[in-house]
C-alpha cells in the first residue's frame, strides 16, 4: 500500500503571533524540544531528480550530544498544485554510512546537503496525527529562516481528506501564501547555486 506525505510550508514571518495563534487553536499544545537534522541529497545516476520532482534522502537527527537516528527517505513527484503532497518511502536505518556506500556502489551521487533546527508539535485531530514542525534553516539569511510546516501521513483513498484537512487548519492559523519548494532549493537558490 502506497503512503503519501500531505504536508504544506509557509514562511513565518511574525513567530510570536504564530505561537499564540497556535495557543488559541489548541490549548496547551507544546512544541517538542528542537533537534538539529542534517539532510544529504542524492542523484540518481540515469534520470534528473529535479526534473522528474524526485528525490532520495539521508537524513541524520540529532536529538541530544552523543545520541541520533537515521532514516533513508523516497519522495515522487508532488501530486497537487496547492500543497506538497507526494508518495513517500522512508526507513529508519542503522550504519548510516554503509548505506551511502551502497548507493554510491548502485552509481548514486550524493548531490547537495541542508541543516535545519526543527521542533516540532503533535496534535490529533479529527482522529489523525498531524505534525505541525517549526523549522529554522541556518544557511538562510536572518530575515527568511524561518518556516512552518503542516503534514500527516495518507493512503492514496484518504489524500483528498488530508489534504482538505491540513489547508483548513493553515487557514486558521491564518497562513495563506504556501511554498511549493523544498528547502534545498530555498538554500541552494538563496546561496546562488544550481538547483539539484
Amino acid at each position: 500500500m502506497s503512503t503519501f506525505e500531505v504536508e504544506i510550508k509557509f514562511r513565518v514571518n511574525d513567530r510570536a503571533e504564530l505561537e499564540r495563534q497556535l495557543q488559541q487553536r489548541f490549548g496547551h499544545s507544546e512544541f517538542r524540544k528542537p533537534v538539529t537534522e542534517s539532510d544529504s541529497f542524492f542523484q540518481h545516476p540515469c534520470r534528473n531528480f529535479v526534473e522528474t520532482d524526485e528525490c532520495l534522502r539521508l537524513r541524520k537527527r540529532t536529538i541530544s550530544e552523543g545520541t541520533s537516528e537515521h532514516f533513508l527517505t523516497y519522495k515522487g513527484p508532488k501530486i497537487d498544485p496547492q500543497t506538497k503532497t507526494r508518495q513517500e518511502i522512508g526507513m529508519l536505518i542503522t550504519e548510516p554510512e554503509r548505506w551511502e556506500t551502497l548507493l554510491v556502489a548502485l552509481g548514486f551521487h550524493k548531490s547537495a546537503s541542508v541543516q535545519k533546527l526543527r521542533r516540532r508539535l503533535e496534535l490529533t485531530i479529527e482522529q489523525r496525527h498531524v505534525e505541525i514542525t517549526l523549522d529554522m534553516l541556518p544557511d538562510l539569511p536572518e530575515s527568511n529562516r524561518l518556516f512552518l510546516e503542516i503534514e500527516t501521513l495518507a493512503t492514496e483513498e484518504e489524500v483528498e481528506v488530508c489534504r482538505s484537512l491540513i489547508l483548513g487548519l493553515a487557514a486558521q492559523l491564518g497562513l495563506s501564501e504556501p511554498i511549493r519548494h523544498s528547502y534545498l532549493h530555498l538554500v541552494q537558490n538563496e546561496c546562488g547555486e544550481n538547483r539539484v
